[in-house]
């Protein structure tokens, strides 16, 4: 099995697991004056999950837009109410109306980036002489400062051959993408016309009590908020910062890797530090020593600090979670979901989190009266 299969299993079996031992869980509850048995309603409820893993398997090219659709669901959703209950639009329009104008604020500016992307690596393959020429300028001013040659002419030749591949990728990809926010804005419609039916099955279907179905609602929606807000508000911040050090500090087209360092800032641990650091270290080997320098620092002292900075305010703000839940929240998220994983990878962990509370909370678990008890049980030994 590759690695694509075992991350679609593994799609498949986050969107399962939660529902399996909650329901477990209510049924041991439930019984439990009688031990639990394999009795045919267990043996109709793991088909039940097998079969919807299997679909799930068989549909897990559909999972990022579905999540796209969700996030967008959720932070339209008030707006969708209030242009139907208090302004009386009809559904249809008012979904298209959200279509139209989360189109504009979000993938406008993500088009305009794949744009900018594009014309730099067309001017690159169409002129491939003069960034040729300043790679071994580079390389020449590596090998008088540390007498080792940074770039040999086999890897020189494999960079220009592996630049004229780019273009074909990168068209490649963007008809995947554009397939997907086609899917993506399909579901939304439905989600937002449908909202009340699609919340009440959703209700129906799921194995919590009301107060935990609106405990998870409230975790889903204040992830949404925090991430989706707080992380684009953090990137634009940054990445302005970055371009002003930039301008400063004579790189070259400042304000286009200023939009490269704001992309890059979404990154987690390394981050706006992926453009900042080399375009200093660049500087230097180019024999602007004190510019490169001042551009380190600037990057380590201001950049990296206003992130923190900006994290801190914005996503305390809307939502209190904390650092290593987010940090690796995003890792693994990035991973499984691609973009969307913003959003739930955090918001996986933290479910986790709220499903060790509930099970807690219906077993009347108590860490110290379990610390104890196994304590003593030690002494009984």
């Amino acid at each position: 099995m590759n690695k694509k299969s075992i991350r679609q299993l593994t799609d498949a079996f986050l969107f399962i697991f939660p529902q399996t031992i909650y329901v477990c869980c209510s049924y041991s509850v439930m019984n439990s004056n009688q031990p639990v048995t394999f009795n045919i309603r267990t043996l109709a409820y793991l088909a039940l999950n097998a079969f919807g893993i299997f679909l799930i398997y068989l549909m897990h090219e559909f999972i990022t837009p579905f999540l796209g659709s969700v996030i967008f669901f959720v932070l339209f959703r008030p707006f969708m109410e209030k242009m139907v209950n208090k302004w009386k639009w009809k559904e249809g329009w008012s979904a298209i109306l959200i279509i139209i104008i989360s189109f504009i604020i979000v993938l406008i500016p993500i088009m305009v980036f794949c744009y900018m992307v594009y014309g730099r690596i067309t001017d690159i393959i169409s002129n491939p002489d003069s960034i040729m020429n300043g790679v071994k300028q580079l390389d020449a001013k590596f090998m008088e400062l540390t007498g080792r040659q940074l770039l040999s002419p086999d890897l020189t030749t494999k960079m220009q051959e592996q630049a004229g591949q780019m273009i074909p990728s990168f068209l490649g990809k963007i008809f995947v993408v554009a397939g997907n926010i086609a899917i993506m804005y399909f579901v939304l419609y439905y989600m937002l016309t449908q909202r009340k039916k699609m919340i009440g099955e959703v209700h129906n279907y799921l194995p919590f009590t009301a107060e935990n179905r609106k405990i998870l609602g409230d975790e889903l929606e204040s992830q949404t908020l925090s991430n989706s807000i707080g992380v684009p508000l953090i990137a634009v911040i940054q990445g302005a910062t970055a371009g002003l050090g930039y301008w400063m500090f004579g790189v070259q087209e400042p304000v286009f890797w200023a939009v490269v360092t704001a992309f890059a800032s979404i990154l987690p641990l390394v981050g706006s530090t992926l453009i900042w650091a080399p375009a200093g270290l660049i500087l230097i080997a180019l024999g602007d020593t004190w510019m490169g320098v001042g551009l380190l620092i600037y990057g380590g002292v201001v950049v990296i600090n206003i992130d923190n900075v900006a994290r801190l305010i914005l996503q305390k703000r809307f939502a209190d979670v904390h650092p290593i839940i987010t940090v690796f929240g995003v890792i693994v998220g990035l991973d499984l979901f691609g973009l969307p994983g913003l959003i739930f990878g955090p918001l996986m962990l933290s479910y986790f989190v709220i499903f060790i509370r509930m099970y807690r909370k219906i077993y009347h678990v108590d860490a110290t009266a379990a610390g104890s008890s196994i304590t003593e049980k030690r002494h009984d030994d």
